[in-house]
């Protein structure tokens, strides 16, 4: 499951941010989670008027980690329990001359 969140006040950008998302531990594994966040950044280009999406991370949890970096996340900052990434939306002339 993959949630947006249209605009985050000042707690959100410096926890939770835009997008929270969850699979399954049956269906972990399979590149459902890369693919589906994926998807919703696509998505989110167009209903989030930032220039970065603000997601958040147990440091628990490699594989999360690794799918955000494939998406084009880096890590912002962190805590002693979380890692806060960043992915930088690129909305370019050609992506507006589509619309």
């Amino acid at each position: 499951m993959f949630r947006v969140r249209h605009y985050v006040n000042d707690a959100q950008r410096s926890g939770g941010g835009h997008i929270g998302y969850g699979i399954r531990e049956k269906y972990r594994g399979r590149g459902y989670a890369t693919k589906g966040l994926a998807l919703t950044i696509e998505k989110a280009r167009d209903l989030v008027a930032e220039d970065e999406l603000y997601l958040s991370l147990h440091k628990d949890n490699p594989a999360s980690l690794r799918v955000q970096e494939k998406n084009g996340a880096y890590i912002h900052h962190s805590d002693e329990k979380e890692y806060y990434t960043r992915i930088p939306l690129e909305k370019t002339l050609e992506k507006s001359t589509k619309d």
